[in-house]
């Protein structure tokens, strides 16, 4: 479960922003929280602002995150860490970029996080609250200065593997350390869509498709959005083996669809993937993925889900994450969106709505929730929110 995250100094982010999953004390949609240790949390969070105000960096930020996580004990002596600092200030590129995650596994509360500059981690830490206390399983400053109060021998191991330009956490669970294993696994877990992934999101999940069951529930799912699809079908999987190439699945997948004839009888018609309209193919693309976070109770992070979906469906997908029914792993759901369909607080709740704007002057991206504005319950928030009372809209000047 995702607690709070926060980063500083990255991309259009100079000062810095948190996105906090606490729920508030707002007593609307209690189905909307996930439970746990005297704590309630949000099952969902949306990000609107103006184009170029940051949203997508808020997500960008927390992808990159992840990534170096899974991946920087892979990373050669002296090559770049790859972070980009916030560029309008003389003075940031020099400046590390921070990143904090806290975030609960099998009941523990867990927080990490580090500094990076182009070409070294600075610090970084892991705290872990076993007794709901604060214990340290890893403390690392000014690069190469580390402390450790448990496992000592086999840390002070695993520190001198770690070159400057790589996670701790990282090495350590490449080398299979056990406190750290339940950390990896959770970001491992984590499923991010970004604009330029969420095209590929199909592939994530191709080769379950295979599976006749699997197929089943995801056309069923296909079935509610009222694509007028009875059922998913492969073609000719033969010769193409566990190495299955995503995109030459992709084109063995058809839709089989039903119609009625001038005499009153039902006739089948299979259409390839490739046929559907784009509604279609981006629905499908995100679905699967959709499926398993709420199968497993994952985080997914999604750059524009409503991108190419009809407003009634982006709300579906939404209510699949809100629900107590649809998901009881307590999956989550963070996203950003432009449909204002969702500003409405029958859908959603006050702290589960967050803006992004971009300072005139500096240039830089704040974030900030609707929990922050006296909102009465009644209030009709998207019209609000249209006509600037939250701020993050564009502000259209005249002219050409």
């Amino acid at each position: 479960m995702l607690i709070q995250f926060s980063v500083e100094n990255y991309l259009s982010i100079k000062d810095k922003v948190v996105l906090s999953l606490l729920a508030s004390k707002d007593k609307e949609h209690p189905d909307f929280l996930i439970n746990h240790d005297n704590k309630k949390c949000l099952k969902s969070a949306v990000i609107y602002g103006a184009n170029a105000s940051g949203k997508s960096n808020v997500l960008n930020a927390f992808w990159f995150m992840v990534n170096y996580v899974l991946t920087s004990h892979n990373q050669q002596l002296h090559m770049p860490i790859g972070r980009t600092a916030f560029k309008f200030d003389d003075f940031t590129a020099g400046k590390p970029s921070s990143f904090e995650v806290i975030f609960t596994v099998d009941a523990i509360r867990y927080a990490y996080g580090f500094s990076v500059t182009d070409t070294l981690v600075v610090d970084e830490y892991l705290y872990y609250y076993p007794n709901g206390r604060q214990a340290i399983i890893f403390e690392r400053k000014n690069t190469k200065e580390y402390k450790f109060t448990v496992d000592v021998e086999e840390q002070n191991m695993l520190k001198d593997r770690t070159s400057a330009n790589k996670l701790y956490l990282s090495v350590a669970s490449n080398w299979s350390y056990s406190k750290v294993i339940p950390v990896l696994e959770w970001f491992a877990s984590c499923q991010i869509l970004t604009k330029r992934s969420i095209a590929d999101a199909y592939g994530l999940n191709a080769r379950n498709l295979r599976d006749e069951e699997y197929r089943s529930v995801i056309a069923s799912m296909l079935q509610v959005a009222d694509f007028g699809i009875k059922a998913l079908e492969i073609r000719d999987f033969q010769g193409l083996g566990s190495l299955m190439p995503d995109k030459q699945s992709y084109n063995n997948i058809e839709t089989v669809h039903t119609v009625v004839d001038e005499n009153g009888k039902e006739k089948f018609y299979n259409l390839n993937m490739t046929e559907e309209s784009d509604g279609t193919n981006s629905y499908f693309k995100v679905v699967g993925i959709v499926r398993k976070a709420l199968d497993k109770g994952t985080l997914l992070v999604a750059d524009e889900i409503d991108a190419h979906l009809h407003p009634l469906l982006t709300k579906h997908l939404i209510s699949l994450f809100n629900s107590a029914e649809f998901n009881p792993h307590g999956a989550q759901l963070v996203f950003t969106a432009h449909n204002t369909n969702l500003l409405d607080l029958d859908i959603m709740r006050r702290d589960q709505i967050w803006f992004t704007e971009k300072n005139e002057n500096t240039a830089a991206t704040d974030l900030f929730s609707l929990d922050d504005f006296s909102v009465r319950k009644d209030t009709k928030i998207e019209r609000g929110y249209l006509i600037g009372r939250y701020g993050a809209i564009p502000f259209i000047k005249g002219g050409l």
